[in-house]
């Protein structure tokens, strides 16, 4: 297990973030995901944790909180979580899981839940590991952007 620190993030950890994302699959740059953060941190129903060794960030979590339709409580939603390659099993995505249900449960969650691609067979042997529950599918549907329409 390797120690890590965890705190908030900054829009100064935008060029870790954006690497850690494109080591998702998710390709981006630094000014990109210094774009993103800036929306996401002026958003009071999300918080983003990084996790660092020293001055390296080796990981993050990001999280929202929001009403369900359902019933009274409130849920979370792990909507992104990522742990740089060499130090993945090393502890670091179970440090930023607990960290940031405890976010959740300071913000009023009852629930939380988390959705990983069909391809991510080790993405879902971890959540399971952490207490998390396989329970239906997950579907998407890419919109027109708002630009895209107007050409229609």
């Amino acid at each position: 297990m390797v120690e890590v620190e965890i705190r908030d993030v900054t829009v100064a950890d935008s060029e870790a973030i954006a690497t850690l994302v494109t080591g998702l699959g998710y390709p981006t740059t630094t000014e990109k995901m210094r774009e993103r953060l800036d929306s996401i941190l002026a958003r009071k129903d999300f918080d983003t944790l990084v996790a660092h060794h020293g001055e390296q960030i080796v990981g993050f979590i990001g999280v929202r909180v929001g009403p369900l339709y359902e019933a009274d409580d409130a849920y979370g939603q792990i909507m992104a979580l990522a742990v740089a390659t060499d130090h993945q099993r090393r502890g670091v995505g179970g440090r930023l899981i607990q960290a940031a249900e405890s976010v959740l449960m300071a913000r009023g969650a009852r629930l939380s839940v988390v959705t990983s691609g069909n391809h991510r067979a080790d993405a879902h042997a971890f959540y399971e590991k952490k207490g998390y529950a396989f329970t239906g599918r997950r579907y998407l549907k890419s919109l027109p952007s708002s630009a895209e329409r107007q050409r229609s």
